[in-house]
């Protein structure tokens, strides 16, 4: 059984789908530690760019209301032209965001045959104050095992995190393990995925108000918050079809792209609005993703054949 996960895993979905350019996967190499670094010469984060020293330029973001990847690799060449393995100065990387890094890599890697897959959850290392940050990172597999590994982060990013733990900032006050923090190699409590999260808040073992995303709310997107139950449910949700290689935008992208999430019930619905069924459900498949290999055939059969965890088309729609 397992050797068809890691067949699954090897393919592209259609967002990873990298046929347009098969002639750089073939070229490129299947060492998953320089397909890291080729990721990072092509994406700058869109929170980051002034950490670069660069002014945000909108005309570098892409226009589609999802990336796939190929759309995502023609707007890169767009900016700049050169060969992609060629890192490019900041200034001249496309403005993306988490999703992007990991998805990318993800779709690098299965170019190269190499099982990966995007996951969807909160990483603790960009948290301050006890709050865990909304994340992607990619997960793949080495020969042996599955690794953890965070593309967007580069040297800058990496001092940044450590800095910040110098500084008393990290979870849990870490400080001894974060200076050891490897973004190759993510460890377990450094990256929780959304199932996870949702386990830990339902059993009443983390308060869900320290999870969402640390960003200033505008007037105009109509909401109070960007913590608690129902960010981890849309996380849980979103990671939930990334294991079906349907890797969605993450939350906030789609509501500054003037977007909503109301085609996709269980996201879109007020904590208050689920039903014990739904409610069920999400309990189910949050401990469905916490063993993602033992639970593969489950997690196919319920992404399948239940419309409220199926994304809706009008949320992958280019």
């Amino acid at each position: 059984m397992f050797s068809e996960v890691l067949e699954y895993y090897s393919k592209p979905g259609a967002i990873t789908n990298l046929d347009k350019y098969k002639t750089f996967t073939d070229w490129l190499t299947n060492n998953p530690t320089a397909i890291y670094q080729v990721v990072q010469g092509l994406i700058v984060h869109d929170s980051w760019v002034g950490d670069y020293g660069e002014s945000y330029n909108e005309n570098h973001e892409y226009s589609q209301k999802t990336a796939y990847m190929e759309d995502l690799l023609d707007k890169i060449l767009e900016i700049d032209g050169s060969n992609l393995a060629i890192p490019r100065h900041p200034r001249d990387r496309v403005i993306a965001c988490c999703r992007e890094f990991a998805t990318l890599m993800c779709a690098f890697l299965r170019a190269k045959k190499i099982p990966a897959r995007s996951r969807c959850g909160f990483a603790l290392y960009f948290g301050w104050n006890g709050i865990y940050e909304d994340h992607w990172i990619c997960e793949y597999w080495n020969g042996d095992q599955w690794l953890r590994c965070d593309p967007q982060l580069d040297p800058l990013q990496q001092s940044s995190v450590i800095n910040w733990a110098l500084k008393g900032n990290d979870i849990k006050n870490k400080m001894n393990r974060i200076q050891q923090f490897n973004p190759y190699d993510l460890k377990c409590d450094e990256f929780i995925t959304a199932g996870e999260a949702w386990k830990l808040c339902r059993e009443g073992n983390e308060n869900p108000e320290h999870f969402g995303i640390s960003s200033p709310i505008r007037p105009e997107w109509g909401i109070d918050s960007l913590f608690g139950l129902w960010f981890i449910r849309g996380q849980l949700l979103r990671d939930f079809a990334a294991l079906n290689k349907v890797e969605t935008v993450p939350y906030l992208v789609r509501i500054c792209k003037g977007l909503d999430w109301k085609p996709w019930h269980l996201v879109y619905a007020k904590d208050s609005e689920l039903t014990d069924e739904e409610l069920s459900l999400l309990d189910k498949i949050a401990d469905l993703t916490t063993d993602v290999d033992t639970n593969f055939y489950k997690i196919r059969e319920a992404y399948l054949t239940n419309k409220d965890l199926t994304v809706p088309d009008e949320i992958i729609s280019r």
